[in-house]
């Protein structure tokens, strides 16, 4: 078997989807990094040690796989693509791979069995949908490197009053302080997304910011609230869930604002305020 070159060199990575016969598919978000540097950026972002065990979704042609075995760590992977998966078996023969779509593997099962970090250049496909199913998996890992759309980088890490506040940023920042480390151009990948890119950190937190009793009543309310985020929360409650209407008062929460400017620790004691479910 031919050794594996220099994965983000372009002309590298050419002649190997065409000894493959492959191009990227557009449905599956596969744009190949060819920047060293980001590529060293992410893997110095998640901390390596040597008890630490990975997960890494999507890994393609393997650049990010190849760079994060250098440092000795045990990574599981997780590839759809079957051309990707036969191509990854052929040069990473010790590496457990899971070949199957991301959004229906048992993350809990996985970090339960010792995976406590996830790093990925996810697939624009299923980056929002992927992390929010990590952050209800049980346990949590310890950190998660990801590079995703900038869209989606602004919608996790903003804070309250902000155009970009909403759920994703609620569910992300209740466990983890998240932070963009880095600014990603579309010049870095091959072929070139439309689109900027952000590589974000979730960093658990020695405990949530506050302790949520009911995890699906919080989300549900999260989700009602924000279908009209611009709605003032008092009128959105009293029609569609009225049983957390008096209980915004006991909460500290004006009845006039809006979504978007409710901080998570008000959003958790009002989820926890009402006796009956949405």
């Amino acid at each position: 078997m031919k050794a594996l070159g220099k994965l983000t060199s372009p002309s590298v990575i050419r002649a190997l989807l065409d000894s493959l016969d492959h191009r990227p598919n557009k449905g599956l978000g596969q744009n190949y990094l060819i920047d060293g540097n980001i590529l060293g950026i992410i893997v110095a972002a998640a901390e390596i040690s040597p008890a630490d065990q990975l997960l890494e979704i999507g890994p393609g042609l393997g650049a990010l796989t190849q760079a994060l075995l250098a440092t000795g760590t045990r990574l599981t992977a997780i590839e759809k693509d079957k051309t990707m998966a036969a191509h990854l078996l052929a040069h990473f023969k010790n590496l457990p791979l899971i070949e199957q779509d991301v959004l229906d593997v048992n993350l809990s099962a996985l970090f339960s069995g010792g995976i406590n970090k996830v790093v990925a250049n996810l697939p624009y496909s299923v980056g929002s949908r992927f992390i929010v199913n990590a952050l209800e998996a049980h346990p949590l890992p310890v950190r998660m490197i990801f590079m995703v759309q900038r869209e989606v980088a602004d919608r996790l890490t903003a804070q309250p009053g902000g155009k970009d506040y909403g759920p994703l940023a609620i569910w992300s920042q209740l466990n983890y302080d998240v932070k963009n480390i880095k600014q990603v151009s579309p010049t870095c990948f091959m072929p070139a997304p439309k689109v900027w890119s952000s590589v974000v950190r979730f960093e658990k937190r020695a405990g949530p910011l506050a302790e949520v009793a009911d995890y699906s009543r919080f989300k549900k309310l999260i989700k009602l609230c924000f279908t009209q985020r611009r709605k003032q929360i008092g009128s959105n409650l009293r029609k569609n869930a009225p049983e957390f209407f008096p209980c915004l008062e006991k909460c500290g929460i004006d009845p006039a604002t809006r979504p978007e400017q409710i901080p998570i620790k008000q959003w958790v004691a009002l989820a926890g305020a009402a006796a009956d479910s949405i």
